[in-house]
This record gives C-alpha cells, structure tokens and sequence, in this order.
C-alpha cells in the first residue's frame, strides 16, 4: 500500500469511532492474509465469569505468519464505558480465557463499549506469558492454571490523535509484499519506541526553551552557574506544568462549561485556548498560562457559589494546590516574555510534520493517565515517562558528575516487591532462632588467606500467621486474582444462601492472606519508606503502586475496603517519604505522586485538593547529617511534627505561607545550632530531625529503597564535604570508593530494628579493594537477604555501569538463607526480572578475602577444590610490578626507523633505547616484537644516577619537538626529559613473564632477555617461570579468575596485580614439571613458524596436563590420565639448530598425535570428568 494511501486507512480507522466494517478492511491490509471467519458469541457463549463485562463478541478470523505461529482476530464490545478503562485486569483474563478455547498464543483485540457506541476504543495486542516453575527435582516446568497475559494497546477514537499509531503500524501497511511476523507485530506495539522519541522532542522543547530565558529580565541579577542553574529549573518546571496539564485534560478537568460536571471538558483545552489567545493578539503565556497556573489551579475559590467556576477563563476550573503550581517569582510584576511561536508554529521537523512548538509536539502524542504494569502498558506517554524526562534532561557531563541513572521500570517492579515481602514476613511472623551448620567453612564467615568463607545456609524455622510463600503469591499475583476471586466469593455465597449447589470457582489467594486480610491490611497501611536519593521518584511511586495493588488484592475480604483513590492517598500521607540534592528531582518527583492521586480521582462532584508534600519530599543532602551525639528536644520536634500535619492539608495560600516559615524557622535554628557545636559543615538536611514523626512513631524506617549515585569520592578530594564523610562513616569511607558506599550505612542507619534495605548500586564493592570496609560492615552488622550480581550486564540504557541489587536487613539472624544469583550472561532489560532468577537458579553468596561472590552450586565444589590445592602466587617466591609509565608515549616510544636515526647520529644514544612489548604484542605462549623501542631516560634506580639529558643532545633536539607536553605531563623525574623513578627497572633485564592488563583470557608469555613494557602491561620474576605460565594460561585459573576479578564490558577482564597475585597455584612438581616446562619451549617456536595444528595440540596438552595437577584422582577415577602415558618427551635446547628443532617437535607430534595413542584419546574425551567438563562449559565465550 503507497504511503498516502496508509495514512488515510490509518486516519480513519483510528481517529472515528470503532466500525467492525472498516476494522476488518485494515486487518487485511495490515496482515495481508487472514482466514476470516465472522462467528458471533453472545448469552449463554460468554463465559459467566465475565458476562457483567462482555456482552458480546466476534472472533472475525485469524492469521498465520510466515513461522507458522497463529494470532487470533477478536473484537470485543463491553457492557460500559467504565470497563474499557478500569477493569483491565478483567480484559486480560478473558483474552487468556479465548486464547486458551481456541489454542492460540497471542491475539489482535478491538475493545470497544456501546455505552458511547465506539466513540473511544482500544487496539489491543495480548500475549499469554506462560510463567515457569521448579518442581521437586530442581526441573523448570510451564504453569498451565492462571496463565497471565501481557496487553499492549493503543487508545483510539473520536478523541485521540493517530499520529502514534501511523508512525508504528505504517511500515507494516506499506509492505504488501511480505506478510509480518509475529516479533514485527509486537514491535509495532513498543512503547519504548514512542518514549524514546518522545524524551529526543521534549529535550529538544527544553533546550529552545533554555534559550529564550537566557535573556529574560528576571535571570538578569543572576551570573555563572546561579544564572544557568535557575534558567535550567524554570525550563524544566515549565515543561513538567504543561505535561502535567496534558493529563489533566486527558481526564477532562479542564476547561468544563458552567453547568457541566468535571470530567466533560476539552481534551484539548490547551490547544483550544491558544486559538483564542493568537486571535485575541494576545501573549500564551503571559495571557494565559500565567493565569491558568498561578490563579486558577494555585486559589481557591471558596466563596464562590461554584468553587470550580473560574471567571477570568469562562469555564471550570479545579484547585489544586501542592505546590506545582505556586510561583517561584512575583508573576504579576516581573515580565516574563515568551513568543506565542515557543509553544505553536508551522515550522517543520526533521520527520516532515508540521509544528516544532511545545503544543505541537505535546499534542501529536497520546497521553495516558494509566499508570504502567508489569501487563498492561498503553502505546502512549504515560506518569511514569516523566522520570525518565528528568534523567534525559542532565546532559553527559551533568550525569557523570551527579551519578544519576533511571532505573528500568521492571527493576523498581522487582525490587519495591522483594522489599515488602521481606517487610510483611517480619510483621506477620514471629522467627524462632535456629542454627543448622551445613558444612564447616560456614562457622568462619570470612575465611582465612587460603580458605575461603561461605555464608551460612540455614534452615528457618517459624510460626507463621502467613507463610512467606503465601505473602510473595499476594504481593506477586494478587491483583491477577481480584476478579476471578470477586466471582469465586459470589458464588460461594450462593451455595450458602442454597441458590446453587456448588461452585467449580475458588479462590486463588491463599487461605491464610484471606483469614489474615485484615492484619495484612493494616501492616501495609502503617509501613514507612525512604529513598534517600529519590532523583525522579520512581521507587516511591514503584512502593506506592505495590501497596495499593497489594491492599486492593485483599479488599473482597475485608469489612470496609477502600478505593484506590483513598489508598493512594493514605499511602503517600503516612508511607512514602524521599530527599535528594536536585530540586529539579524533588519538583518531578512530588509532581509524579500527585499524578497517581490523580489518575484515580473518581469524585467527580468534588475533585480533592492536592496534598502538600514540602516535608515529605525534601530537598537536601542525605549524607550530612547531625552528629550522633547531639542532643535532640523531642518535645520541640513534636511541635514542629504538629505544625507539619497541619501544613501538608492546608489549602488556603495565606495560612500555608505562615505555616512553611513557621517551620522552616524552627527547622533551621536546629540546623544553624548543630553547625556551631559540631566539626560538620553545610548541613541542610537530617533525617531525625526532618522526618521525626518516623522515629517518634517507631526507631526508623521499615524500608530503604533507591538506586544512590554513582559518583567517585575522588572527585571531591580536598573539600571539606569529604573530610565530614570520612568523620560521619567510619566503617564504609575510603578515599578510593564511591558514594554509594556512603549510602549504604546511611540506609542502615536510617532503618529501624529489622527493616529492610533495598539497593540498586555498581558491583565494584564486591571485589574491589575500597569494597573491603563495607564488605565487613554487612556482615558484622547486617543479615544479608539477597545479592543479585548483573556482572557486565547493562542494566542502564544511557551509561556503561556495572550494577548489582542488595537486599539486608537491620539485624543479625541466624535463619536466612541467603538468595544470590549471578544474571552476567541473561540479563534481558524486557524480562520480568523474577522470571529471569528463575530461569537462572539462585546460587550461593561466598566470601573470601577478595571479595563477595555469587556462584552457581555446582561451581563452589570445584572453586573450593582449586583453593585447597593451590597455594595463592602472592606467597610464591615472586616479585609482580607494572610496566613503566612515559607520561607521554608519543615522545618517548619509537619505532625502528627513528632508532635507526638517532643512533646513526650518535652511537651513544644506544645506550638510552631498548625494546618494549606493547600489551597488543603479546599472546598466550608468545610475543611478537613489532620494533617497537623506548627512550629510556631514566630518573635513576639503587646505584644508578638518573639520566643527564645533556649527554644525548640529539635525544635531547628530538624530545625537545614535545617540550610543552612534557612540561605538562605528572609523571617525570628529575627534569622533564627523565621518566618517572622506577625501583625495579633492572627486573625488566630478567627472564619474566609478561602479560596485558586488559583481555579476554589469559594471555601470558614469557620474555628471555631484556625486554619494557608500557604501564598497561604486567610482569613476573621468580623462580619457575615456565611451570607458572603454563598455570596461569590454564583453563582451570580461568575458570577461577572469574570469581576474584571484575570484568569490563565485552567480556574483557583486568589481569591488574591484586588479582593475578590472589591465584592459586598448584606446587611446583619435578617429574611434571620436566613435561610441562619442554611444552611450554615448543609454543613461541612453533608460534613463529606458523605451525597452528601442532600448536593447538600442545597447548591442549598443556591444559590437560594442569586439570591432571588440579583434579588427580577425578582424572584417575574415570581413566583419562596423560601424564602416565606420556613416555619420554624430548626438549630442544637452545643449542640446536632450527631444522633439528621441528624434526623434533614434529617427531613428538606424530607420536602423540596418533589417534591410537592414550594421550590423544584421553584428551579428547577428558570432558567425560565431571569437573573439566563444568569448568569447559563455563568458559564457552
């Protein structure tokens, strides 16, 4: 179909009202080939489980792509209005329900209501999610009873706009040569797709935004990063007021007649006022905006007769407060001017659609004022998309310097569950004690320099009013089950009342949430949260929409359950509480949970005032806080508790300003008073004092939740900020690490006995060295509940991090088992996370002196065989040192030619250049020197002087090209010619093994004479240098180094020195060692000649030959020795020509290599062995 032609069929279809007719006529062209079918269901056909919702249905044919996967074409017309857009957990039930009559796994679904005869309706495509589970041998296995199903849909009709729509399914159209597959179908209902361009217009919107504040009157008495900081908050508050509109009008409280009532307004009030405004040759913003935010939404008007009725504008109104819309300047004095052209034009994007102003973009896109589930997602710009606005608005630098990331919804989804699971388990059931040792290693959880540690496996043993497993199952499913479970409940009182006689219906929750809803209720009601870097708000939105589903799920079975409305509301007056450093993230986040009040605000005869949330989110810095021994008044921050309360319902804009100085003077005297008496500086904020009614209730938070920032704390050396950090956390602070690390005791500290911490933060802390303070700090103050290790995994779309999600709580139990999974390799950023741990069996936390490890069980035996063979290299007789550092290669290395020249020019400068590997030169076995030579103007090592400049006067002319740079450069010695001081130079004269920090795999060789290398490169001198290569070459080390290291993205590791040294090394051995040091000769020789066969062979034989070292009686146990059956292997001596070398090499070839030979036989099956066929499917690359 030609463009044109598909835009029209799209218009039509999706901006009327639904027509079966003209449905069908876009099926076939979408599809190109359905097998129509027009069977009509309705009565006693529908279900009775949904006969209240459905009143009849078409299944109109169905479709089979080019894989043979088949789709169902359904449409479906409902009995009201309010079903088409409440009652979706209902709709999916009933496409699984159709889905399963008619064997099919996905359908296209037309969802329409005959209240408004199809004025607005959904095009829906649903996925049955067959979800996994173990059964009592460990085996994954699918669920077939209460599959779930995942719905994507678009909103469509009279009154919303196709622009979405047609940019998605038009590919589709256009291709009438090929009929789409099922994956191409889905991908046409990605809203990744529709908010990643989104976010590009929005940032775009912001930026020419940002330009014209620059030279308004009002930023004028501003200069610097004042000047820039609040034009930035101005354009980004602006934005957010009018997306926040667009919702508004989605829901119809805007621009309502007189007469009418709330939810009949203009779902294009903003639009339609611009029309007005340009006619009237009048200002938007000035004119209008102006008014609409600082008068009409921000005052009440409580002594109208109609408090709705707004005069100015000739229509309703409804008041908001909160703060969204409270001035930040004097509106009515300072002139702020903004062209009508900033918000309408006909200007023309790169897409070629017309309107590059803020209205324009804002009204191409579908707003939704759904909030997003885990399987129910609108193709739309939805509540949640405006966190991830903010992250999108701090440009790279901004980013990198604040550490902010958004987390992906599925992560919040997961995390926010896990935390009230663990929450309601604690509440609900008492804990009995009970320690079972599993195993010796468990008693010492740290381990020695040889052994490692392992935590402990414990059995747990309770009394339970709810089982755990039953908590997860209402936190988990609970709102899968509401409707089936409404029916069930019906049904079962029928029978009571004798209408029927029984029911095949029951109930899905579990028995002990049902007797229990009641107690469950009231625990979720009284919990209290805090992120402590809250950014944009999604886990305090994420806990808010868990609870509410969570207490909803349990509303049949209690005596006066709430609305989700009145939940919400109570959650976010009593529950959620959030601090962060950006005012710019406190401003989106309050403005995202007065969204979700929102969107299910249902009353329409009195639309509720927003709360005011100046001290429930707050701006401030977590991390500096009062001392801990500072007296605190409590009877004094009673009062200010009171005045808060008060406060956060006021209304009146009067009172409210009274109130805020009120307390923000007595909140600052105690904040000016802890300056004074303590070494701390530039406290704005502390948790105890801020948040008191949380202490004065119950000791702290029941959970800490967030993603910290990832910032170095480097950054801030020589500021007083660290100098407090380093006082304020003692058992996590090291110059070398992070903030998050900070944040972790902060979250500890925050908690009250037993809550529970749930961090999203890098996985450095697990291995490297600054990760050791707080690797001790979890385990002497906390009980680890779960570890999630994403490995190189990218769980943030816009940066390279290397994440991992912690669970503990404030406690130390003897009964927790501890939930660890390793997702490097299977991390899916659309996956439920869940199903991904799952899939991907929890495994086992270890520690050891190196670090915290996640591994899989079957790994830990052989990990732990290879530590007690091995002897750590650090306590060899070996000395480990970096390559030399120039400061600036491009001076000081050189090639042959410019050797050449300059020893041509004088002899002496000979004595200055010597030969250096670079880390790309060497490989497993051998290197390949590329002449490749350094100017090695030393600053002196033991006896030797440093290197007078003076002596090599064409070295000199020749650095003398570099001068600036080499000024300019750290690291130089005596004067800028001489290199940094380097102790160990004369190692590099030595017989070593030479290695790159950075590689995929082991690639260590060995360099006989005098050889550099650069600072990206390693060496090792010693004794036994070839028994060590071939050991550290091996397949077994690699295996091991995985769980000691920290791998870069790509799969690449850092062979750095404080892991090479942490290796185990079997013992030097005589008799293998004549076998395994005259292997290790034949590679680099053979390397040279290019021989790969004989070279693949003998390095096979190497590996072989160590798995022997490591595991002798496995390899005996199942009769793959090959040391045994080696014989005599004979070596080539340096004195040997090169013809008499391969005459050798190759006459051990053929001998060996003769396929009835038990060496060959043995290394070909040697995988038969239990653990070297473990260690082999672990190192699949």
């Amino acid at each position: 179909m030609e463009t044109t032609q598909a835009k029209e069929l799209i218009s039509d279809i999706f901006q009327n009202r639904f027509r079966r007719d003209h449905y069908q006529l876009f099926l076939r062209n979408l599809l190109n080939d359905i097998e129509l079918r027009d069977k009509h269901y309705l009565g006693n056909l529908i279900p009775p489980a949904f006969k209240e919702q459905v009143s009849q249905y078409w299944r109109i044919g169905k479709y089979v792509d080019p894989d043979g996967h088949e789709m169902d074409l359904l449409v479906v017309e409902l009995t009201t209005l309010s079903k088409l857009d409440h009652a979706r957990s209902m709709l999916r039930s009933f496409a699984v329900n159709r889905l399963k009559t008619f064997n099919k796994e996905c359908s296209l679904i037309a969802f329409y209501s005959r209240e408004d005869n199809g004025a607005d309706w959904r095009f829906s495509y649903v996925k049955i999610e067959h979800q996994a589970f173990k059964d009592d041998n460990g085996k994954v296995k699918i669920k077939d009873e209460f599959t779930p199903a995942r719905r994507c849909s678009y909103l469509v009709g009279e009154h919303e706009n196709g622009y979405t729509a047609a940019r998605q399914l038009l590919p589709l159209l256009e291709r009438d040569f090929a009929n789409p597959r099922m994956a191409e179908i889905e991908a046409a209902f990605s809203i990744e797709k529709v908010t990643d361009e989104f976010f590009e217009q929005y940032k775009s919107l912001y930026l020419k935004l940002s330009v014209h504040l620059e030279g308004q009157p009002l930023f004028q008495h501003l200069s610097g990063e004042e000047h820039a900081h609040h034009i930035a908050r101005f354009a980004k508050k602006l934005l957010g007021q009018i997306v926040f509109l667009y919702f508004l009008q989605k829901k119809g409280w805007l621009g309502v007649a007189k007469d009418d009532r709330w939810g009949a307004g203009s779902r294009r009030f903003m639009c339609d006022r611009f029309g007005i405004v340009a006619d009237e040759e009048k200002n938007y913003y000035r004119d209008f905006l102006q008014y609409l935010f600082y008068e009409a939404l921000a005052k009440e008007r409580k002594n109208q007769d109609d408090p709705g009725y707004y005069q100015r504008f000739d229509c309703k109104i409804p008041f908001l407060n909160g703060g969204l819309f409270e001035a930040d300047y004097d509106w009515q004095k300072e002139t702020i001017d903004l062209p009508n052209t900033l918000f309408h034009n006909n200007e023309k994007n790169k897409g070629g659609d017309e309107g590059t102003g803020i209205l324009d973009v804002f009204d191409r896109y579908n707003f939704t004022i759904k909030e997003d589930e885990p399987l129910e997602k609108e193709v739309a710009v939805d509540p949640e998309m405006l966190g991830k606005v903010f992250e999108n608005m701090l440009d790279v630098t901004e980013r990198k310097s604040k550490g902010a990331f958004y987390t992906p919804r599925e992560i919040v989804h997961y995390m926010c569950q896990e935390s009230l699971i663990h929450y309601l388990d604690h509440v609900l059931n008492t804990t009995v004690a009970a320690y079972d040792e599993m195993g010796r290693t468990q008693v010492s959880l740290f381990g020695n320099d040889d052994r490692a540690g392992q935590l402990s496996l414990i059995e747990e043993s309770q009394d339970s009013e709810v089982p755990k497993e039953d908590i997860e199952t209402l936190i988990r499913k609970g709102y899968l089950f509401v409707d089936h479970d409404k029916v069930a409940f019906q049904r079962e009182e029928r029978v009571k009342k004798g209408e029927q006689k029984g029911t095949a219906i029951t109930h899905k929750l579990p028995e002990s949430v049902r007797k229990q809803a009641k107690l469950i209720d009231k625990k979720l009601a009284a919990i209290r949260a805090c992120d402590p870097a809250i950014g944009s708000g999604a886990f305090p939105v994420g806990l808010l929409h868990e609870i509410v589903t969570a207490r909803l799920a349990l509303a049949e079975h209690l005596e006066h359950p709430q609305t989700a409305y009145a939940l919400k509301r109570h959650t976010i007056r009593e529950s959620l509480y959030g601090v962060d450093l950006d005012q710019s993230a406190i401003d989106i986040a309050r403005l995202r949970l007065w969204l979700s009040l929102i969107v299910d605000e249902e009353d329409y005869n009195t639309i509720e005032a927003l709360p005011n949330l100046d001290y429930k989110i707050v701006r401030g810095n977590s991390l500096i806080g009062f001392p801990d021994n500072l007296f605190r008044d409590v009877k004094e921050y009673e009062e200010i508790e009171i005045l808060k309360q008060e406060f956060y319902h006021e209304t009146d804009e009067g009172k409210r300003k009274e109130l805020r100085e009120r307390i923000t003077l007595r909140l600052h005297t105690f904040l000016d008073t802890a300056q004074k008496f303590s070494q701390y500086h530039d406290i704005d904020f502390d948790f105890e004092l801020f948040f008191s009614e949380v202490w004065h209730k119950q000791g702290g938070f029941d959970v800490v939740i967030g993603n910290p920032p990832y910032v170095q704390i480097q950054h801030f050396s020589g500021q007083s900020i660290q100098k407090s950090w380093e006082q304020q956390y003692a058992s996590t602070f090291a110059k070398t690490g992070d903030i998050y690390c900070l944040f972790y005791e902060k979250g500890f500290r925050l908690l009250r006995k037993n809550g529970v911490l749930a961090f999203i933060t890098s996985n450095k802390w697990m291995r490297a060295n600054y990760g050791e303070k707080l690797r001790k700090f979890f385990l002497s103050q906390t009980t680890i509940l779960q570890l999630i290790d994403f490995g190189d995994s990218q769980v943030f779309s816009e940066a390279t991090t290397y994440t991992s999600i912690l669970l503990f709580t404030k406690s130390k139990a003897c009964n927790v088992k501890v939930k660890a999974s390793d997702l490097s390799k299977a991390y899916h950023s659309e996956a439920p996370l869940d199903q991904m741990l799952l899939d991907n069996a929890f495994g086992e936390a270890v520690f050891s002196p190196s670090g915290y490890m996640v591994i899989a069980s079957k790994f830990l035996d052989i990990k732990k065989n290879i530590e007690t063979v091995g002897t750590l290299l650090k306590d060899w007789d070996v000395s480990i040192n970096s390559g030399l550092k120039t400061g600036f290669n491009e001076a000081f290395i050189i090639d042959g030619e410019k050797k050449n020249e300059l020893i041509a020019l004088d002899n002496k400068n000979l004595e200055l250049i010597q030969p250096i590997l670079r880390g790309r030169d060497i490989k497993s076995y051998s290197i390949d020197f590329l002449d490749r030579w350094i100017i090695n103007t030393h600053n002196g090592y033991q006896d030797a002087l440093p290197v007078s400049i003076d002596e090599y006067p064409e070295v000199k002319k020749y650095l003398d090209q570099y001068r600036e740079e080499l000024l300019n450069r750290q690291d130089q010695g005596v004067s800028p010619y001489n290199l940094r001081s380097c102790a160990y130079l004369p190692e590099f004269k030595k017989e070593k093994i030479v290695w790159l920090e950075m590689s995929p795999k082991p690639n260590f060789a060995l360099s006989v004479g005098e050889m550099y290398l650069l600072n990206t490169s390693y060496i090792l001198t010693g004794k036994y240098l070839k028994w060590i290569l071939a050991i550290l070459n091996s397949s077994v080390l690699d295996f091991y180094f995985a769980f000691i290291s920290t791998d870069v993205r790509g799969n690449t590791r850092r062979y750095i020195k404080q892991y090479v040294e942490m290796l185990p090394l079997v013992a030097y051995q005589a008799d293998s060692a004549k076998f395994i040091e005259t292997l290790v000769d034949y590679l680099p020789w053979l390397e040279k000649k290019g021989s790969k066969l004989m070279s693949s062979f003998f390095e096979q034989l190497i590996d072989a030959l160590v798995y022997e070292l490591y595991f002798p009686e496995e390899i005996k146990a199942a009769g793959k020795e090959i040391l045994h059956h080696f014989g005599k292997l004979k070596p080539i001596p340096d004195t040997m020509s090169d013809a008499e070398k391969l005459s050798i090499i190759q006459s051990e070839f053929d001998r060996l290599y003769d396929p009835n030979h038990p060496v060959r036989n043995n290394l070909e099956t040697l995988d038969s062995v239990e653990e070297v066929r473990i260690i082999r499917e672990a190192l699949k690359r």
